[in-house]
């Protein structure tokens, strides 16, 4: 069943709704209204008849239009008896946020295996649950605790960490970097990190996708999907230790695995691992601002030969061919570079570094046939 329902709804309901400005279900609640979401917003609480301007309703059952989207914020235990109701109301698709399932052991399992019964049962799909929901910036709709909307961007972020989301979304937001959409995945129960690849990849607003990734369920199955995949992927990968394993384990109960398989596999599929969260941010940045290149040949342009050096070195670490550039290309180079300087690659402009000589020689090198 696609995903629609979930990331771009039509209708969006709040199970949990509260009048407690602390809890989640009042901060969800908010977050969708004052954002600015378009669709129809439904407030769930059998105890109150109407939070921040919004009717409520006692169940989904009694909402008498149809509901797309049903974002769940109440205690574990009780879960069960509200996705069943959302089943049988043929709400499309559940992002729950509620934590208590398999990220807490044997008991929790069991409560998340009896929710997945009823997902394929009524054939709904489910983010989470242990997430801190989805963010969809075209359509306005900010359905998690994330307090302020991104700038609308061209980049999809999925994470599995929810409150290192939130952090990396302030840090996005602060630089300025836009966004398309946010998922929050939590315990992966049954969305996968496949399946939100391949609803980006066909997605016309996005064009570049950043992941953080604790562990994936089905290797096979990502592989098979992130090799087809069109667009870049960018991914930062926690869980490298033993230390770091463990606390993923008891984070969302995902088995991280050995950390060089995962180099090794993301490699062999053309996923970009960043090694940090900034190296994460400008990686993303430069594959969503610029056209990307269609192979792995490149020149190098400094104004100084040691950072020349490192970029080379870096270059062919990385599997980039630093190329021999053609006669005439050498030829159209010295006659605009300084005397001193390199028509070699890397060209060296041995501290002349003004704006108009970089474009031209920028220029230059674009129309090189073998960069």
């Amino acid at each position: 069943m696609s995903l629609e329902g979930i990331l771009e709804p039509q209708s969006v309901a709040v199970i949990g709704a509260s009048r407690n400005k602390e809890k989640w279900g009042h901060i969800i609640l908010k977050n969708i209204i004052k954002c600015g979401y378009s669709g129809n917003i439904y407030a769930i609480n059998p105890k109150e008849t109407e939070i921040l301007g919004i009717k409520c309703y006692p169940s989904v059952l009694d909402v008498p239009d149809d509901i797309d989207l049903a974002v769940i914020v109440i205690p574990a235990p009780l879960v069960n008896k509200v996705v069943e109701e959302c089943g049988k109301k043929g709400v499309k698709g559940l992002v729950i946020t509620s934590a208590g399932f398999s990220e807490v052991g044997k008991e929790g399992s069991i409560r998340e295996k009896k929710v997945m019964d009823l997902i394929k049962k009524y054939k709904m799909r489910l983010i989470g649950p242990n997430t801190l929901g989805i963010v969809n910036t075209y359509c306005n709709l900010n359905a998690s605790l994330m307090p302020k909307m991104p700038e609308r961007g061209k980049i999809s972020f999925i994470t599995q960490s929810g409150t290192l989301g939130l952090a990396l979304m302030d840090s996005i937001i602060n630089i300025g970097l836009g966004l398309n959409k946010v998922v929050s995945v939590g315990n992966k129960a049954d969305v996968q990190d496949s399946d939100l690849l391949q609803f980006l990849d066909t997605d016309i607003n996005t064009n570049t996708i950043i992941m953080y990734v604790e562990g994936i369920k089905n290797g096979r199955e990502f592989m098979e999907v992130a090799k087809k995949i069109k667009k870049p992927i960018i991914a930062i990968k926690s869980g490298r230790t033993k230390a770091g394993r463990k606390a993923a384990f008891s984070h969302t109960g995902s088995m991280a695995g050995s950390d060089d398989i995962y180099t090794a596999a993301f490699k062999q599929v053309g996923v970009i691992r960043a090694k940090t969260i900034e190296e994460l941010f400008d990686v993303a940045l430069a594959l969503s601002t610029q056209p990307l290149p269609k192979d792995n040949k490149v020149a190098i342009l400094t104004s100084g030969g040691g950072a020349g050096i490192l970029a080379a070195d870096y270059c062919e670490e990385v599997g980039l061919e630093v190329v021999n550039l053609s006669d005439n290309t050498r030829k159209r180079l010295e006659e605009i570079l300084p005397p001193c300087a390199s028509s070699l690659n890397p060209i060296d402009t041995v501290g002349f570094a003004n704006y108009k000589l970089f474009k031209n020689v920028i220029e230059i090198l674009l129309s090189e046939e073998k960069v």
